[in-house]
């Protein structure tokens, strides 16, 4: 697989929502969505806990800090521990 040509694809298409439907529902597709996916793939897969840390920090270039974390508090509180402990928040 090409993780990179993928995290690189999604981050490109995350910056398209951002611009065009707001913060949120560019959040809802990367954090919301690919992260929490690649991350569950990642407990099963050695290449994609290979690939994890990377894309995290493609996540930290799209995303500041201010941004990630008023997201992570919107979640339940199941959600908001995974992101958390995935984003490094404390």
């Amino acid at each position: 697989m090409r993780f990179e040509k993928i995290r690189i694809e999604q981050c490109r298409a995350t910056r398209a929502i951002k611009r065009r439907f707001g913060v949120k529902d560019a959040l809802d597709y990367l954090v919301g969505e690919k992260l929490r996916m690649f991350a569950g793939a990642a407990r099963y897969d050695a290449a994609f806990a290979r690939e994890l840390p990377r894309f995290l920090a493609a996540i930290w270039r799209v995303f500041n800090e201010y941004e990630l974390a008023g997201y992570v508090a919107m979640q339940k509180p199941t959600v908001r521990r995974q992101l958390r402990a995935l984003l490094y928040f404390s």
